[in-house]
C-alpha cells in the first residue's frame, strides 16, 4: 500500500510553496511506519512464494515415497507364459513362486439370441409396443424399462445395456440388405455357458432360439487326470492359484512361470531420486548469502535435516543402508541410483531388500520416510503448512495496520491542508493590504517630490 492524497493544497500567497512543503514533510514523517510495514509485506510475500514452492517439491517427494510403498506391496512378481496364444497370465499379491502348466481344451463360447421381429428404422420403430420387459440370462432376471418418451429399438438396446451393466450385450443388427434393411435385436451373454436367453414383453418370449454357448474347459498341472472331465469356467479369466490368473486366448498348453522382480521397485526408486534431488535443490536455494527469501530462517534448517534423515536411514538386517540398494551421492552432492546394485542385492537376499524397505506403517525405510515427510507436510502439524499459515497471518496483520496508518495519514493531511489553506488565505490578504498601503505611500512620496 502507498500513501494517498486525501486533500489538495492550492495556495495563492507567495509562501504557498513553503506551506506545501510543510504538509509534504509532515505526511512523509507520518508515513514512515507505514512504509516500513509495506516493505515488510513485500518481504513476507516473497517468503510466502518460496514456501509454496518448497511445499510443491516436498509434496512430490511425499508422493514418490508413497509410490515406492505401492511398488513394494504389489508383490514384485515377474510372470510369463511360454505360449501367449494360449493364455496371458497376471500375478498379484499372494501369488506363489513356481511354474504352472495350463492346458486349455476349449476356449468356450457365449450364448446368443436374436429377436424374431424386425424393423426398418430402429431410431423410430420397435419390435414390441411393451413398456416393460423381463430379460432372463445367465440365471439372472432383469426388469427392462425403456424411456417412455422414446419407445424405439435403439432405446430398448440402451435400456438393456444399462440395466445389465455388461452381463448381457445388446446390439442392433441389419439382417437385410442396404436397400431393404431389416434390423433385429441381438443379445449376447457375457458368460461362457449354455444358459438360454429369454426376453418377455408380457406376451411371451420375443426372441428366437438361443444359440447356446459352452464353458471354458481346462486343466492345471495335469489335473483333473485324463480319466476325468476337465475343469470348467464361465469366464475366460481363470484363477490358476492364489494371486495368479490367466486370460484364455486359444486352445493348447502353456507353462506359466511366476518369479520375483525388482523392476517396479527400481522404477519407483528412480522417481524418488528425481523428487529428492528437486527438493534438495529447492532447499539449497534458500541458503547462503545469495539465498532466497527464507535465507537464515529455521524452517530451512528443519527441511535440510528432514532430507538428511531420509538418506541416512539405517536398517537392522543384512541390508543396512540406502547405498546397499544402489543409492549414493556423487561429487556434486546429487543423489544417484544404480539399479544393478538393487538387482544383485535382491537376487542374493530378496527378503532382506523387502525388510529394509518395509512399509509406511510396518517399519523399515518406508515408515521412517513417511513419518519424516509427515512432520514436514502434515496439514495440521507440518513445518511447511505451519510456516505458511504464520506468514499469511503476519501479512494480514501488517495490511490491517497499514490501512489504519493510511487513514491516520489521510486525516493528518486533510487537517494540515485545511490549516495551510487558512494560513495562506490570511497571508494573501495581508499581502494585498501591504501592497495597497505601499502604493499609497509611493503615491504620496511621488506627489511631494513633484510639488517640491
Amino acid at each position: 500500500m502507498s500513501t494517498s492524497t486525501s486533500a489538495i493544497f492550492n495556495g495563492t500567497s507567495t509562501f504557498s510553496s513553503d506551506l506545501q512543503q510543510v504538509i509534504s514533510r509532515a505526511v512523509s514523517i507520518a508515513s514512515l511506519p507505514m512504509n516500513q510495514l509495506n516493505n515488510e509485506v513485500t518481504s513476507l510475500t516473497g517468503e510466502q512464494t518460496e514456501l509454496s514452492s518448497l511445499s510443491t517439491s516436498f509434496s512430490s517427494l511425499q508422493s514418490a515415497v508413497a509410490s515406492l510403498g505401492s511398488a513394494v506391496s504389489s508383490g514384485n512378481y515377474s510372470v510369463s507364459s511360454s505360449d501367449t496364444s494360449v493364455a496371458t497370465p497376471t500375478a498379484s499379491s499372494g501369488a506363489l513362486l513356481g511354474t504352472y502348466s495350463l492346458e486349455v481344451d476349449n476356449t468356450g463360447s457365449q450364448s446368443t439370441a436374436a429377436s424374431t421381429a424386425t424393423v426398418t428404422d430402429p431410431t423410430t420403430q420397435n419390435i414390441s409396443a411393451a413398456t416393460t420387459y423381463t430379460l432372463t440370462a445367465n440365471g439372472q432376471q432383469y426388469t427392462i424399462v425403456p424411456p417412455l418418451n422414446g419407445n424405439t429399438l435403439d432405446s430398448l438396446v440402451s435400456a438393456i445395456n444399462s440395466t445389465t451393466q455388461g452381463a448381457v450385450q445388446a446390439t442392433v443388427v441389419n439382417a437385410g440388405s442396404m436397400s431393404q434393411p431389416s434390423y433385429e435385436l441381438s443379445l449376447q451373454s457375457n458368460a461362457y455357458s449354455s444358459a438360454d436367453i429369454n426376453l418377455d414383453d408380457g406376451t411371451g418370449n420375443i426372441l428366437g432360439a438361443t444359440s447356446e454357448g459352452s464353458p471354458v474347459e481346462y486343466r492345471v498341472d495335469g489335473q483333473p487326470g485324463s480319466t476325468q472331465g476337465p475343469l470348467t469356467s464361465s469366464t475366460q479369466t481363470l484363477t490358476i492359484s492364489q494371486g495368479l490368473t490367466a486370460t484364455v486366448a486359444g486352445t493348447g498348453t502353456t507353462n506359466i512361470t511366476v518369479g520375483q522382480s525388482t523392476s517396479g521397485i527400481a522404477n519407483a526408486i528412480n522417481s524418488f531420486v528425481t523428487a529428492y534431488n528437486a527438493a534438495s535443490q529447492a532447499v539449497a536455494g534458500q541458503r547462503g548469502a545469495g539465498g532466497g527469501a527464507l535465507a537464515g530462517q529455521g524452517v530451512v534448517t528443519t527441511l535440510s535435516e528432514s532430507l538428511q534423515n531420509l538418506t541416512n536411514y539405517t536398517g537392522s538386517g543384512s541390508i543396512r543402508s540406502m547405498a546397499d540398494l544402489g543409492l549414493t551421492f556423487n561429487q556434486s552432492g546429487v543423489l544417484t541410483f544404480d539399479s544393478s546394485v538393487l538387482t544383485t542385492a535382491a537376487s542374493n537376499n530378496f527378503q532382506g531388500v523387502m525388510g529394509f524397505l518395509g512399509s509406511s506403517t510396518g517399519g523399515g525405510f518406508l515408515q521412517a520416510a513417511t513419518n519424516t515427510l509427515n512432520s514436514v507436510m502434515d496439514s495440521s502439524t507440518g513445518a511447511i503448512p505451519n510456516e505458511i499459515d504464520g506468514v499469511a497471518g503476519q501479512i494480514v496483520s501488517a495490511n490491517s495496520q497499514i490501512s489504519k496508518d493510511q487513514a491516520q495519514v489521510n486525516t493528518l493531511q486533510t487537517n494540515l491542508t485545511n490549516q495551510m489553506d487558512a494560513a495562506d488565505a490570511l497571508i494573501a490578504q495581508m499581502q494585498q493590504q501591504y501592497s495597497y498601503v505601499s502604493g499609497l505611500f509611493a503615491a504620496m512620496t511621488a506627489n511631494e517630490t513633484a510639488a517640491g
